[in-house]
């Protein structure tokens, strides 16, 4: 078969699939992206602690979330492997200490590689300019998730908590994102969250838009569904998952995060001859 045809048969049987797709993988709404790189909340006490008595956060600029804003100060996040400097505060002060790191820092860091799953907390260690502070589950890698208006959320019949799928990324890199948490707030600004290993992974920046797609993969067969139908992202903690499911990945069509290639070798050496 000459080149030219083959290449029509594929952007034929393409259009076919895009049009059979079931309702829940048509776009719902768009909204725009903010890519979040490692950062912290801070309780008053252990912001005296790290920075000393009488303390507080100077706003450096405002976020698009109401009321939240990346401060001047950072600290450092220490490790067994390593230490990671210049993690930005986010204001304003809470009532829980936490360091929300992509699974990137976790695994250079040395805090638990393979054991951290996306919203379990773990211990860390943060360093200040005037101390240290421990705190035993104070370190998470955050679900990618969804803020929502209570109106929007009643207009698109979404409940928090509730699971959707995102759509974005440049052409040639564009993912679609399982299991977007919904999170429902009165002060919510309406806007898509990923941490920047996510973004990066499809050439992604703050300020895209995202498709919405509707409800999020409730399992294994859901999400076998949705890879065969759409480029999606495979990250280390989907690798690891399935392993400890006794399953395999769906890797055909995948986009692969380095750690999910390295997870792959180690756990599924078997399907790294179908690894693009």
């Amino acid at each position: 078969m000459a080149a030219d045809d083959r290449e029509a048969e594929v952007r034929a049987a393409t259009e076919a699939r895009e049009t059979a797709r079931p309702a829940e993988q048509t776009v719902v709404c768009e909204v725009p992206l903010g890519v979040s790189g490692p950062h912290l909340h801070l309780t008053p006490g252990d912001l005296a602690t790290l920075f000393g008595a009488g303390a507080t956060l100077t706003e450096a600029r405002p976020l698009r979330q109401p009321g939240q804003f990346a401060a001047r100060e950072t600290v450092a996040v220490v490790g067994p492997a390593g230490t990671l400097a210049g993690v930005r505060i986010v204001g304003p002060i809470r009532d829980r200490t936490m360091a929300e790191l992509t699974a990137g820092n976790v695994v250079t860091l040395g805090l638990g590689g393979e054991e951290v799953r996306a919203g379990e907390p773990f211990p860390v260690v943060l360093a200040g300019p005037a101390g240290v502070v421990r705190v035993a589950e104070g370190g998470v890698v955050a679900r990618r998730h969804l803020h929502v208006p209570p109106e929007e959320a009643g207009a698109f019949g979404w409940a928090d908590g509730a699971s959707v799928r995102a759509r974005l990324g440049v052409p040639g890199r564009a993912v679609v994102f399982e299991d977007v948490w919904v999170r429902v707030a009165p002060t919510a600004a309406f806007e898509l969250h990923l941490d920047r290993d996510e973004a990066n992974a499809c050439g992604a920046r703050t300020g895209d838009r995202a498709a919405i797609l509707g409800p999020g993969a409730g399992g294994p067969a859901e999400r076998d569904r949705a890879a065969a139908g759409n480029r999606r992202l495979l990250t280390e903690g989907d690798v690891v998952v399935a392993h400890r499911r006794g399953t395999k990945p769906v890797v055909a069509g995948a986009i692969l995060t380095p750690y999910a290639r390295e997870a792959i070798r180690k756990y599924f050496p078997e399907l790294l001859e179908k690894i693009r």
